[in-house]
């Protein structure tokens, strides 16, 4: 069995929840189908912001660190290929935040369509990168 390298694995993880995190963000706020016009906001938290997709995203950012802390060592300790690991990286990680959005039932099917297939794309591109570069495989 592989040891992993946390101290290699845990920047990576950041920097590509901070990459997916990002990108999605400027995706959400400029594309109009796309847009996050609701999330539930605690009323402690309104006084630092109540634009939603402020807390869309730290809340993006923040599981996407704790999902990918538990899935990755996993996946790192299987013997395929490195488009294998990320490509099943990202499918889980999306497949478990979108579960999340639809269950919360703020928007219509047509935005979870278009929303799944833009995060995995971005997540699988930024992934892909940030862990190559990082020699996560």
């Amino acid at each position: 069995m592989q040891k992993i390298n946390w101290k290699s694995l845990i920047p990576a993880i950041i920097l590509a929840a901070l990459a997916f995190t990002l990108i999605d963000g400027l995706i959400h706020y400029f594309v109009e189908a796309l847009e996050v016009y609701y999330y539930p906001i605690p009323s402690f938290l309104q006084s630092i912001s109540t634009w939603p997709l402020f807390w869309y995203a730290v809340a993006k950012f923040f599981s996407t660190i704790i999902l990918s802390l538990i899935i990755l060592p996993f996946l790192l300790q299987r013997k395929w290929k490195f488009g294998v690991k990320v490509l099943a990286y990202a499918f889980i990680i999306i497949a478990l935040l979108e579960i999340r959005y639809l269950i919360s039932g703020y928007y219509g099917s047509e935005w979870h369509i278009y929303n799944t297939i833009m995060h995995f794309i971005v997540l699988f591109v930024s992934s892909w990168a940030i862990f190559k570069a990082f020699k996560i495989e």
